[in-house]
């Protein structure tokens, strides 16, 4: 440490009020905080900040107008500037100054002093290519520059001097014409926009490319789409959503007219609309939209394409759509009526998992189960004792357990079992195990029981020297109860499979008189060995996700949310394998359907399809293991980051973690509150604050309440936003959003908040990449405005390794700042600051430079660093993932799809472009079944696509038999049923007998069709034979709905079972679903009890035959249903306007009716068959009277 300044410091002490010099205030380390703001935020190094430090106070002793005892007013307002301007040590004023020198400059007053530190000019091309050149990973050689500095000098110097480009030739010309139609209808593109078309015009491959945040890429994009448009190429441009989309279409319209180009936009329309929009030269869109439309074309043969061809592709948000969501895949919704057969498993196995808990003491159990089973359950039965449960109860009664003809009492009647078990206690219980495993040997058991202190007690220890047995853990508890014991999440998994399968039944079979039985189809039995594991990890992932973060619930059902990148609510998709089924039972919704995809498109197969023609252009293309990433997957892709075209003026404060969530919200609270009233009189902000999830970020607005009133909450995008962006933020509003308000969104900000240092923002978490937060900050700081961002972290938000790293590493820093001598040279330097008010001598502001210098060091907040540090090396190791396994696997399942199409290729051209329905349906869904279970990431590419051949032949074999491929008895009853539509009733009795032959317990329609397709066939002519054997059809047809009813009423119980979020008695969304397909049900029950009592009245009369008419399905309904279909049908005419307002209102209850009817469709039964008994006479009769009229 300096002598001088320990001695000088010594001396003023005697002099002066000792209390008051060692008093700070919090003025007083405020600056302290922004000089050190200097050094951890811009760059400025400790010795530069001494410097600028000095040349401030200088300055004040220089200037009459100065009072020094408001050096620290104005010394604040002065670094301030410097900071929301961004201006770093080798910054220089247009006359070559830096910051230093314009402030020791005496000839420059203050307010000329912050103009020239706000100087925000526009850079050079000179400027603009040496920035490229400098960048880390731009790909670009001196010979591609020189080019690039020649063509763009060039055109920038036609457009100053509005030289019509005549003279000109080549890309010169085509670049200035583009120019000037960009001038013309909208502004003249900035020097950085032309350098980016030029690069981009330059290259015969693809470029992805950076642009700063508010950069303007909607210009570079429709530029350089006009310039291969005027080349005679197709463009497709991709956008980051529909809206864009549309809105860029819309803003750039007079553009593409000028140049006489063609363009449209492929969102929200209907085939024929579609089909034109593809003629156009220049079409924008989503990566979901064109990859939808391909499969339209190619998958369901709409002529959509046309003659287009993947030629060029320009991606917005390039980063977005090639590594976020470049696994995502698209697909069209496949009919797949069958696996609705799944539900009740699926609500199975919901239910037993929710048995499972962890106690208080992290220990696992499953569900109670009475005592005498679970010593059964492991009793050896080869011992060749005959042993039951009466066995065990009985044994109970003679140890004095229970009371004397308690046994005899629960064999005449089961349901006493809980009253008779509620006085026996754990010890009790603990006796019976014991006795037990001496009258069976291979009982081996470990008691326990939760003590009176909550902690777990064993109650049957062995000594230490008893050789090791493997005993069963449990947990008994009073009433003669108790529960499996688990020590980890295999074994839990393990015990649930083996619970499901102990009351699963796979039909046909014996049906058991036991309630709780689910059975299945038996076409479904390979399905559900292979898939069984995966549903019951996903129905325990379900009890770990909560709603308003992965997902929210909406009107239209559980809606999965994007919060980790976009924040988008996805409302038209949908968890697969079970997933969406376990969330939606819940949250007691309305319960879809499982669905096996048939047909996709990721985004990655659907850009390799435009090869090395892929242009993107985003604001983070992110760091080198993405962008390695990227090249890895797009070969000869090169990539450049483009500066922006005013310096850069986003001050990043340094970020805080805090230890908890209650200091987290007061962190992020004292901070809003001091960027809206602000700590200078003309320095309130406006404020973004950025929440990793929905629930958080009502969290924060909650705590917001009474200290910001102007605040609005920005979480879902299906709520009406307009307000958000009607206007500019003035001073004092905050947004709490999610991160809905990053990628994509432009806040404008007023004057004000501009002047007093732009938008802050708040990032409440740490992203999952850098890209992301980059994207975050890139809300503030745009087009050459200040800006401010900080990070503020709560520990316990982070993974457990990591809050063990962070506070490991802050422990260590604060061991190091408290053995450091900073702190001292801090409190000295704030007592000179406080001599040097009252006095400012030369000599004591020679100190506090000196002491300054010593104090400020750019080695802070390790925390936030090695959190970051810990973020990006697992962001790498996804990519690696990424790379090995996901994108393999994408190309394996696409190269797989390809060879479908081939065989789909063949089912058309041998039914002369005209296959039957029943014929797709079991194809597709023998191919859906068979991508489900037979795609492994280990089997080479070679062996799947040599099975799948095998396989699809076989499958098309049988269907030149009119046979099922699957054996799936719906398939024989679709296949009757277009037989029956063509007349050819004899043949469609036979498909309705095999459907029958498969599974009679499912067969209800194909009972129920044959009986007409018999009294059709001999339609008023019917036999007594032929009217007995429709009655047995009619009477099996209602055995089996009853037993469809039965596992309705399985489902809805096992899904309603221990449902922990809800206690409520009012009919749940779920119950309305039910009850609507239970209702269904009973209206084709009444409608063939109608057809047996007609029948039955036929039979008894010689002379009497039946009439059979036949109506739409939909007959079935009551009149008032009937017209809500005739408005459905009205509805989808408005479908293409707003899809997401006809998926909501088609969810609502009144709809359920007319989907459960569309779904007994979907099985076969197309229509209704009404009856009218004729005799013999009226038919005489009836034939007069129409020969007469």
């Amino acid at each position: 440490m300096d002598e001088t300044v320990t001695d000088s410091s010594v001396n003023e002490l005697s002099n002066t009020n000792l209390l008051s010099l060692l008093t700070s205030n919090n003025n007083e380390v405020f600056l302290l905080k922004k000089l050190q703001g200097l050094v951890t935020n811009i760059k400025w190094s400790s010795t530069d900040v001494a410097e600028l430090f000095d040349a401030l106070l200088k300055r004040v002793e220089s200037t009459a107008t100065n009072d020094p005892s408001n050096v620290h007013s104005w010394m604040m307002k002065m670094l301030h500037c410097i900071e929301i301007n961004y201006n770093t040590p080798s910054w220089k004023y247009k006359s070559k100054k830096t910051v230093i020198e314009l402030v020791q400059d005496k000839t420059v007053t203050d307010d000329n002093l912050k103009e020239c530190l706000a100087d925000d000019k526009e850079k050079q091309l000179d400027e603009i290519l040496e920035e490229i050149r400098q960048q880390k990973f731009n790909q670009i050689d001196e010979k591609l520059l020189d080019d690039v500095r020649d063509i763009v000098s060039s055109v920038d110097k036609d457009l100053t001097s509005r030289n019509d480009g005549s003279q000109r030739s080549g890309l010169k010309k085509d670049l200035l014409k583009l120019c000037q139609a960009a001038e013309k209808t909208h502004f003249r593109p900035r020097l950085t926009q032309i350098v980016s078309l030029c690069l981009m015009a330059l290259s015969k491959t693809g470029w992805l490319i950076q642009v700063g945040t508010g950069e303007g890429k909607s210009c570079i994009v429709a530029m350089f789409a006009a310039f291969r448009a005027m080349r005679g190429e197709k463009v497709d441009i991709m956008s980051s959503s529909s809206v864009l989309a549309e809105r860029d279409v819309k803003e750039w319209q007079t553009f593409y007219k000028a140049l006489g180009i063609s363009v449209s936009f492929n969102t929200n329309k209907g085939v024929t609309d579609l089909k034109e929009c593809y003629e156009c030269q220049v079409v924008y869109g989503t990566a979901k939209e064109f990859a939808g439309d391909w499969l339209q074309q190619q998958f369901h043969r709409k002529d959509i394409f046309g003659q287009r061809k993947f030629q060029c592709a320009i991606v917005d948000e390039v980063d977005s759509l090639m590594l976020d969501k470049g696994h995502h895949v698209v697909y069209l919704s496949s009919d797949m009526p069958a696996l609705q057969h799944l539900n009740p498993l699926l609500a199975l196995i919901w239910a037993t998992v929710n048995q499972y808990e962890k106690t208080s003491t992290g220990t696992i159990v499953g569900q109670k189960y009475p005592f005498h089973q679970v010593v059964l359950e492991n009793i050896n039965t080869n011992t060749g004792k005959d042993v039951d449960e009466f066995t065990i109860l009985q044994m109970a009664e003679d140890t004095g357990i229970l009371t004397k003809g308690s046994v005899k009492d629960l064999r005449m009647n089961p349901s006493l079992y809980t009253k008779n078990m509620s006085s026996i206690t754990v010890n009790q219980l603990a006796e019976l195990f014991q006795a037990a495993e001496r009258l069976f040997p291979s009982c081996k058991f470990v008691l326990h029981c939760i003590n009176d202190h909550g902690a777990l007690k064993e109650l049957n220890k062995r000594p230490q020297n008893e050789r090791a047995e493997k005993r069963v853990p449990l947990l008994l508890t009073s009433g003669g109860f108790c529960q499996y014991m688990y020590s980890d999440q295999d074994s839990v998994l393990r015990a649930t499979e083996a619970e499901i399968k102990r009351v699963l039944h796979f039909t046909p079979c014996e049906l058991s008189r036991d309630n709780s039985s689910c059975y299945i189809p038996g076409f479904l039995s390979d399905l559900v060995d292979s898939k069984l594991k995966v549903w019951i990890r996903n129905a325990f992932q379900a009890q770990t996700m909560t709603s308003d973060h992965e997902y929210i619930i909406e009107r239209h059902g559980v809606v999965p949310v994007d919060y980790s990148c976009t924040g988008v609510v996805e409302n038209f998709m949908k968890w697969t394998d079970g997933l969406q089924q376990f969330l939606e039972m819940k949250h007691k919704s309305k319960l879809s359907d499982m669905t096996a995809i048939t047909n996709f498109m990721s985004s990655v197969g659907l850009l390799q399809k435009y090869g090395d023609q892929i242009y993107g252009i985003s604001g983070t293309l992110g760091q080198q293991a993405e962008i390695e990433t990227l090249q890895k997957i797009y070969d000869g892709i090169k990539t450049c980051q483009i500066p922006s075209f005013k310096r850069a003026k986003l001050f990043e404060v340094e970020g805080v973690i805090t230890e908890d969530e209650s200091d987290w919200i007061k962190t992020i609270r004292d901070v809003v509150a001091a960027q809206i009233k602000g700590p200078l009189d003309d320095d309130k902000r406006a404020v973004l604050i950025i929440c990793e999830t929905i629930n958080r970020a009502k969290v924060l607005n909650n705590a917001l309440r009474d200290e910001v009133p102007q605040k609005k909450l920005y979480v879902n995008n299906n709520m009406d936003n307009t307000a958000i962006f009607a206007k500019k933020l003035k001073a004092g509003e905050v947004i709490i959003a999610t991160n809905l308000a990053g990628r994509g969104t432009d806040l404008q900000v007023s004057d004000d908040v501009k002047k007093a240092g732009g938008l802050f923002v708040v990032q409440t978490f740490l992203p999952k990449n850098a890209r992301v937060e980059a994207q975050a900050f890139g809300r503030t700081a745009r087009q050459g405005s200040p800006g401010s961002a900080q990070l503020i972290i709560c520990s316990s938000h982070l993974s457990e390794p990591l809050q063990l790293l962070v506070r490991t590493k802050e422990l260590q820093s604060l061991l190091e700042y408290m053995t450091s001598i900073r702190p001292v040279l801090q409190d000295i330097f704030l007592m000179q600051f406080r001599l040097y008010q009252k006095g400012h001598r030369d000599e004591e502001s020679i100190n506090m430079s000196t002491t300054l210098s010593h104090i400020l060091t750019e080695n802070t907040n390790f925390g936030i660093k090695i959190a970051k540090k810990v973020r990006d090396d697992l962001v790498t190791e996804r990519l690696t993932s990424y790379l090995e396994c996901h994108i393999p696997k994408i190309k394996k399942k696409e190269e797989l799809f390809s060879q479908y199409l081939d065989t789909l290729d063949g089912l058309y051209k041998s039914r002369n472009e005209n296959p039957s329905d029943a014929d797709l349906s079991a194809l597709n869904y023998f191919w859906g079944m068979w991508l489900l279970m037979n795609v492994n990431i280990n089997d080479s590419i070679m062996d799947l696509k040599s099975r799948l051949k095998t396989d699809l032949n076989s499958a098309m074999e049988k269907l030149r038999q009119r046979e099922s491929p699957s054996s799936n008895l719906h398939h024989y009853t679709a296949f009757g049923n277009e037989l029956r539509e063509k007349g050819h009733l004899a043949e469609s009795i036979k498909m309705y007998t095999k459907a029958i032959q498969e599974d009679h317990c499912w067969a209800a329609i194909a009972y129920y069709n044959r009986a007409f397709a018999y009294l059709t066939q001999k339609n008023r002519c019917q036999d007594q034979n032929c009217i007995e054997q429709a009655l047995e059809d009619l009477q099996n047809a209602l055995k089996s709905i009853e037993f469809y009813c039965k596992q309705i009423e399985v489902t809805h119980r096992y899904s309603t079972q221990q449902n922990k979020d809800s206690h409520s008695d009012s009919t749940t969304r779920l119950d309305e679903h039910i009850i609507a397909r239970y209702t269904v049900l009973l209206l084709f029950k009444g409608h063939i009890n109608e057809a047996i009592k007609k029948l039955d009245r036929a039979r008894g009369w010689i002379g009497r035959h039946v009439k059979v008419d036949e109506s739409p399905v939909y007959c079935l309904a009551p009149l008032p249903l009937l017209l809500l279909l005739s408005l459905t049908q009205s509805v989808t005419l408005i479908r293409n306007r707003d899809p997401l307002q006809v998926h909501q209102l088609i969810s609502q209850p009144s709809f359920d009716i007319f989907h459960e009817l569309k779904c007994l469709e979907s099985l076969g039964l197309t229509h209704v068959y009404t009856l009218d008994t004729l005799s013999f006479l009226s038919g005489f009769f009836s034939k007069i009277w129409r020969t007469t009229c």
